[in-house]
């Protein structure tokens, strides 16, 4: 307590010697609640919603390795809409069954034949921002003329792009899924050329 002064005297004063110190008329301090309206929120510092997946066509193994990297931060509050509870990805039970059902809905590769490849768990990375979801398909033949539809966090976020490079036999492939966008087909880049 500030001698001379009763407890709810204390910030009375305080207020009244800021104002003084600071010089500024006093309306400005009606405002100041409201400056919280002018710094970023946490949904706005956050405007690019992206994932990366890479698929290798494995040759040897007659595999497709496919590596989803996430951001955290967006994933686990749709795991725990889709599960009903709380997640760490660390330590919740199942949560790898939870990622895998997810992907499984969102990430679904068909062979030319139109038949779904199964995608089998291989593991997981996570550290504060990003998770990485490693998995696998067997698979007789490369990636070239099959489809994949890579609808990742389109359910939540308007501006979600997912990106996907794929590589098999000495090609490459790159595509790119945006909301709205429902099976796009694998098929070699064209080298670019001058004219």
């Amino acid at each position: 307590m500030i001698k001379g002064y009763k407890q709810n005297e204390i910030g009375k004063v305080f207020h009244l010697n800021i104002m003084k110190n600071l010089r500024l008329p006093y309306y400005y301090f009606l405002l100041l609640p409201f400056a919280f309206l002018l710094l970023p929120s946490s949904t706005s510092a956050h405007r690019f919603h992206t994932s990366l997946t890479r698929i290798d066509y494995n040759s040897e193994q007659k595999l497709f390795e496919i590596s989803i990297q996430l951001f955290a931060h967006d994933f686990v509050p749709i795991l725990e809409g889709k599960s009903g509870k709380r997640i760490d990805l660390e330590k919740t039970p199942d949560v790898d069954k939870f990622i895998l059902e997810y992907l499984n809905d969102n990430f679904v590769l068909t062979d030319k034949k139109g038949e779904k490849k199964n995608l089998k768990w291989v593991g997981k990375e996570s550290d504060v921002d990003s998770i990485r979801v490693y998995l696998e398909a067997t698979t007789a033949e490369n990636l070239e003329g099959y489809k994949l539809k890579n609808t990742i966090f389109f359910e939540s976020f308007p501006e979600q792009t997912n990106l996907v490079i794929c590589r098999y036999d000495g090609k490459k492939a790159d595509l790119m899924f945006k909301v709205g966008d429902k099976v796009k087909e694998i098929v070699e880049n064209k080298p670019l050329t001058d004219k």
